[in-house]
């Protein structure tokens, strides 16, 4: 009987370690979603005594105009509520020059979407009656009525000037003074933080990373990985920054979900995994476009495109060592360990139906 109890105390075991696992990954912040499905966007353009204002709000921050309440904004629902909209718009967003207050016009307003997020893209228009010199921008929309985790990327661009903030409910003013053109270190140092905060903070390109080193049997199989990974969205992400290559948000973002699905199921019904890394090359294509798509979003100085494009993407491959720091210790301890095939299948699993919801949801299947 004694023979016995150990694989009886396994099966229990592995009984748990999905959920546990699943709980883990549901209790990370906005692992949902590899995409926050309430982030907005703001790019404005300086231009003399005008500031030209492109917003971007998530339909889902805006249910009061949803007259048949179907979960989306349409045009015709956007033209029966223009005059709430722009009343709501005036009253919490306004830009100052110095201390005059500038006029606030609304251009257009048109269903839209970013970051595979369905949204209404606001043209905007701010003047005033002098040539601008510094601009207080307050940002107050969502925060107290329909969505106070709301986040909105602004980014700033003045000639070959560029600045970027962040409003959210704790920060709602930012002062934007272009005084003194940025140095090329200061600004090869923004994109490489910028890179690094990237790839920490995209669930899926980490998701993908755990589940491609999860099952190789040790540092040389990583290293070869990582170095396809590098090379492959190092190239795609020169060539869609470039606009060389251009494919739809919606369609890169759900190719990356598959890639996680696809390489979690090899996890679990592959044997060798002796060309992975050659997988991960294909793969790593894609999720080059992904990173493309992001530092849009941010935008590339004019006057330093390709040092800031290298910057990124070295603070890309930053952020991506440390992970690998920090994952591979861990895995090679568990390798010698009798719980290393049930954890790796576990994880597998959960890191699946994860990445299988995103696709759902970024194909547009979710209801």
């Amino acid at each position: 009987m004694k023979r016995f109890r150990p694989r009886r105390e396994k099966c229990r075991l592995s009984a748990f370690l999905p959920l546990f696992f699943f709980l883990f990954i549901l209790l990370l912040p906005h692992s949902g979603s590899a995409h926050p499905l309430n982030n907005g966007y703001s790019h404005l353009t300086v231009s003399h005594n005008t500031v030209h204002y492109q917003l971007f709000i998530p339909q889902r921050s805006l249910p009061a105009y949803d007259s048949n309440h179907d979960g989306s904004l349409s045009a015709d629902e956007l033209k029966e509520h223009k005059s709430q909209i722009e009343a709501y718009l005036s009253s919490h967003l306004s830009l100052q020059n110095r201390t005059e207050e500038m006029r606030f016009t609304l251009l257009s307003m048109e269903p839209a979407e970013q970051e595979s997020v369905p949204g209404i893209d606001f043209a905007l228009e701010f003047t005033s009656s002098t040539e601008i010199d510094s601009l207080n921008i307050h940002y107050t929309m969502l925060f107290e009525d329909s969505d106070p985790d709301h986040l909105n990327m602004l980014v700033i661009q003045n000639g070959d000037d560029a600045d970027q903030a962040v409003f959210d409910r704790d920060h709602r003013d930012y002062h934007y003074e272009p005084l003194v053109k940025p140095s090329l270190f200061s600004t090869l140092w923004r994109y490489l933080t910028l890179g690094v905060e990237h790839i920490l903070s995209g669930y899926d390109h980490l998701l993908f990373l755990l589940s491609l080193v999860l099952a190789v049997p040790g540092i040389k199989s990583v290293l070869k990985i990582v170095t396809a990974f590098t090379a492959a969205h190092s190239i795609t992400l020169y060539l869609a920054s470039a606009n060389i290559l251009q494919v739809a948000p919606r369609w890169t973002e759900s190719l990356i979900a598959a890639s996680i699905v696809y390489v979690a199921a090899e996890n679990l019904f592959a044997g060798s995994k002796r060309y992975r890394w050659l997988l991960t090359f294909g793969f790593g294509l894609i999720h080059g476009m992904g990173f493309a798509g992001a530092l849009k979003d941010i935008g590339l100085p004019a006057g330093a495109f390709l040092a800031s494009l290298f910057s990124f993407n070295i603070g890309v491959e930053i952020g991506q060592l440390a992970v690998v720091a920090v994952l591979l210790p861990v895995l090679l301890l568990l390798r010698k360990t009798r719980w290393n095939a049930v954890t790796v299948r576990s994880l597998s699993v959960v890191i699946g139906l994860v990445a299988l919801f995103w696709f759902i949801e970024r194909i547009g299947f979710a209801p």
